[in-house]
């Protein structure tokens, strides 16, 4: 098996012959590596990225390439920007008149910070406008750019997202803090607008599988685990995933679910959502793999696990420790190894490979 089917297997929960590893790379991770390559430092190829979207494809393949990683994320890249560096800061600024409309977020993930949030969504109407307007984001433009990405790393497995399909989209739509009190004011409103994700996130979806992907990386951030309750997230957020994985069904192509932070009440509901794997088992949410494997690894793959302080922070000889012992808890078959949660920017080299040999090398049967 090369890498690309090494991991499909082991997302479908079949026998493999090692245990395949994607880390869970963003841009600003190779950023950071390859700072030398950049006119002053990482910051100067944080404003490329920006500035030449195209960039990041490049920067992310490198660092896989190099590593000896299974599988990466390739996702549908933003518009480009108009930056200025203000000392330590990307400053954006519009296009045509040159005001401040926000800043980059340079320690977490590279997104744009606005300076003022949009208006909340108050009506179905103005949500399905704001919904068509996201799908139009994925133009044949950018599906081509992927295209053409996904075609550089034949042998390697290639996962992209289709957006948000519940409280990520709903509290930027909303806001964070009126989403959480839709739930009681207006549950009606919450569920016709899931349900609109769902349907914006299919037709996103039937994009990205016309560049050639493996695999579809659904799911939100902490909210859906951490900050709203299981009750509400049966309520509210599992029919929408479901709805997803129901229209996929049978068509080959493989689906992961990230809810990162304390996913650990919800486990179950994961893996009813259809999904082929559950991801990222975060430690720092109090997730374990060993529970993961005992509660739902009959139902779905697991991948994800490894602490993202430890690769931040630690040694390589403590990323491969921890990485062994997560192998041992998962393996040998329907496991991934992979972070926690994104790679955070500051792991160095020599601890990505640490953790990527534990894998390829299978040092964990030692």
């Amino acid at each position: 098996m090369n890498s690309r089917e090494l991991m499909a297997a082991a997302m479908r929960r079949e026998p493999t012959e090692r245990i395949p590893v994607m880390p869970q790379i963003c841009h600003d991770l190779p950023v950071r590596i390859y700072a030398g390559d950049f006119t002053a430092d990482w910051l100067d190829g944080m404003r490329r990225c920006v500035e030449d979207p195209g960039v990041i494809y490049d920067l992310v393949i490198r660092l896989v390439q190099q590593a000896g990683c299974d599988g990466l994320r390739l996702f549908v890249k933003p518009e480009p920007m108009r930056i200025t560096r203000v000392g330590d800061e990307l400053i954006v600024r519009d296009r045509e008149t040159g005001e401040r409309i926000g800043r980059i977020d340079t320690h977490g993930g590279g997104g744009l910070v606005p300076d003022r949030a949009p208006a909340p969504v108050e009506t179905l109407a103005e949500y399905r406008s704001r919904l068509d307007e996201m799908c139009r984001g994925f133009s044949d433009e950018k599906m081509e750019l992927l295209r053409w990405a996904r075609a550089r790393v034949p042998d390697l497995f290639v996962a992209s997202s289709p957006g948000g399909i519940t409280m990520n989209t709903y509290t930027t739509f909303r806001g964070r803090e009126q989403a959480m009190i839709d739930f009681f004011e207006r549950p009606d409103f919450v569920h016709a607008a899931m349900d609109m994700q769902a349907d914006a996130s299919i037709e996103q979806a039937e994009r990205l599988l016309t560049t050639g992907i493996d695999c579809l990386y659904i799911g939100d951030p902490a909210a859906s685990a951490s900050l709203i309750s299981p009750k509400h997230f049966e309520k509210f957020c599992l029919p929408g995933y479901q709805k997803f994985c129901r229209h996929f069904r049978g068509t080959g192509i493989l689906i992961y679910i990230h809810v990162c932070g304390n996913s650990r009440p919800i486990l179950e509901m994961l893996a009813d959502t259809g999904a082929d794997a559950v991801e990222p088992l975060d430690p720092l949410g109090g997730v374990e793999v060993a529970d993961a494997k005992r509660r739902i690894g009959h139902r779905v793959a697991l991948m994800g696990g490894l602490n993202t302080l430890t690769l931040a922070d630690g040694t390589p000889a403590e990323v491969r420790a921890e990485a062994i012992r997560k192998c041992r808890e998962g393996g040998p078959h329907g496991y991934i190894l992979a972070a926690g949660d994104m790679v955070p920017p500051v792991t160095s080299l020599a601890n990505l490979q640490a953790m990527v040999d534990v894998a390829t090398q299978s040092l964990w049967r030692e």
